[in-house]
């Protein structure tokens, strides 16, 4: 696949962002109602480097489990005309030359919800460390929000972690959807998000995110034993998270990548009962056995990157002999299109089935398998 995406040094001015012009476009003569969602022309696999707007937003995380009041940055994408600004800068110190800093919003023709991509970044990590692949959901004219895990971020990360952790971080994903939903009137982006049909995607640790918020059933006993075995005990509030596990109805896919269903919170047969559709990237190789056949009851499909390392899967710049930067940013981007055009926009047909079937191959070295 050849790749759209080139490096930019800081000042570049870029050409102004046509693709989005022509690809976002909302049905119907323009009205000044904000309750339908956006239909956008079909999404393009191939993936698109135009600029995008930033923002961060701070989400307050309610639950009675928590020590102390928790607040999450929240980092939001959106689509602009700009063609240059101040880059945004993730953890105070890693730079995004293609995306601006407060930049203005690119309304589409008509007053329409935009489609909602959520992201999981992975442990110690941050919440941009896949911005090329989240900018080209962007300049097709979704919005993109993901928050800073707070106590597992690059440079602030809790050892040892409760065990409810993996809840709270399920609940930052939440605040976020609840932040989005609730934005006060005058807020550029207040009801021109639909947080209806959200698609969740994670990396490495937020790939197992991903995999909870997708509704498995918790085992109680698995529960008791990994809270008697931490270090920090569990407290009686902490207990009760878990009788119930979270899923989320706005949630309509879930798309983890080298991010292993392994959590001793689910039993193994657990996995079978998740309550949307899973894509599932990963590592050929890593976790081979667990995830298609722990989950096979539920509707899975497995591609597996023959020779891709863990960070072929987010922009980190680390070096892979099996795929170069460039290539796994292009196909988790066509990945990623495809299972959104499907569980989000409900669209069907090619480019889109036959990436998630495995019956079109965008690179020899990914096998697919699928339970639909």
């Amino acid at each position: 696949m050849a790749s759209v995406y080139r490096r930019h040094p800081r000042g570049t001015r870029y050409p102004p962002p046509m693709p989005l012009l022509l690809i976002l476009a909302c049905a119907g003569e323009a009205d000044d109602s904000a309750g339908d969602p956006c239909t956008l022309t079909p999404p393009l696999t191939e993936r698109i480097d135009v600029p995008a707007g930033h923002r961060v937003v701070d989400a307050d995380v309610p639950g009675p489990w928590l020590d102390a009041p928790r607040t999450v940055p929240v980092h939001v994408w959106y689509p602009t005309d700009a063609t240059d600004g101040d880059p945004a800068m993730y953890m105070g110190a890693v730079e995004d030359p293609a995306a601006f800093d407060d930049a203005p919003l690119a309304a589409p023709p008509a007053q329409c919800r935009m489609p909602l991509l959520v992201y999981s970044h992975g442990s110690q990590a941050w919440a941009g460390n896949n911005s090329p692949v989240l900018r080209h959901l962007v300049a097709q004219g979704w919005v993109v929000a993901a928050p800073d895990h707070v106590g597992n971020t690059l440079d602030d990360n809790w050892d040892p972690r409760p065990v409810s952790y993996s809840f709270t971080r399920i609940a930052d994903l939440r605040a976020t959807l609840d932040l989005l939903a609730a934005l006060p009137a005058g807020d550029p982006l207040a009801d021109r998000v639909d947080t209806s049909r959200v698609l969740v995607m994670g990396h490495s640790f937020g790939g197992q995110t991903a995999w909870l918020l997708a509704g498995p059933t918790v085992d109680a006993a698995a529960v008791e034993a990994s809270c008697d075995a931490s270090a920090l005990g569990c407290s009686a509030e902490e207990r009760a998270l878990f009788a119930d596990w979270p899923g989320d109805t706005r949630v309509v896919g879930v798309l983890p990548m080298d991010g292993f269903a392994d959590t001793d919170l689910v039993a193994p047969a657990g996995w079978g009962d998740a309550q949307v559709p899973i894509v599932y990237l990963n590592r050929s190789g890593e976790g081979d056995d667990h995830p298609f056949e722990t989950a096979a009851a539920a509707d899975v499909t497995w591609a597996r990157f023959e020779g891709a390392c863990h960070e072929t899967f987010t922009s980190t710049a680390l070096p892979c002999e099996g795929f170069d930067k460039e290539e796994g940013e292009d196909l988790v981007a066509a990945w990623l299109t495809a299972f959104a055009a499907r569980q989000v926009l409900g669209l069907q047909g090619a480019p889109y089935d036959g990436i998630l079937d495995g019956s079109t191959s965008l690179d020899p070295r990914i096998t697919v398998q699928t339970t639909r």
